[in-house]
């Protein structure tokens, strides 16, 4: 996946992932020049996981769309993604529902 040129949208929907896989796919959307949308719905992530994702998304230039939703992200996620999101200048769908942000 790090360097995959083909594949364009990964649907990971209620696969377990936590914070370990979205650790490992945060090494991966660093230097990924092709994943426009990536669904990790569902997935037991944490604020720990969403925040080292954010600091990736600082370094993407791909990246359209991520479903986030039904994981278990609060406001401290919700903040990581959001001083992320004034560095990068690609992504422009984000689905956070049904978390735990107030």
């Amino acid at each position: 996946l790090k360097y995959n040129t083909g594949l364009k949208a990964l649907h990971l929907e209620k696969n377990l992932i936590s914070d370990a896989g979205a650790t490992f796919l945060a090494n991966v959307l660093e230097n990924n020049t092709s994943l426009t949308f990536l669904d990790l719905k569902e997935n037991a992530i944490t604020d720990t996981g969403v925040t080292i994702l954010a600091n990736a998304l600082k370094h993407n230039t791909t990246l359209k769309g991520l479903d986030l939703s039904n994981n278990l992200i609060s406001d401290i996620g919700a903040f990581s993604l959001a001083k992320a999101l004034k560095d990068n200048t690609t992504l422009n769908w984000l689905c956070l529902f049904s978390n735990l942000i107030n």
